[in-house]
């Protein structure tokens, strides 16, 4: 068993290297994601405050239920 390093360009999987294959050779081909090297990682931006707007909180919220009445 051979490992072959490549990336994929968004349509196709590119090899990093050459390969020695006859044609018709039959091969397998098992995907392994490497993970992003620290260099790589972009920070992620945030996401505070992206549902502002989206809800309306009532003014009783807080207010104690009556179905809990028993427990107070």
């Amino acid at each position: 068993m051979t490992t072959i390093k490549g990336h994929f360009d968004g349509q196709a999987i590119v090899l990093d290297e050459p390969v020695e294959l006859s044609i018709g050779q039959v091969v397998r081909i098992i995907v392994d994601r490497e993970p992003p090297n620290e260099a790589e990682k972009k920070p992620r931006p945030s996401r505070f405050g992206f549902a502002k707007g989206m809800f309306v909180m009532r003014n009783d919220f807080n207010d104690p239920l009556d179905e809990f009445a028993e427990y107070r």
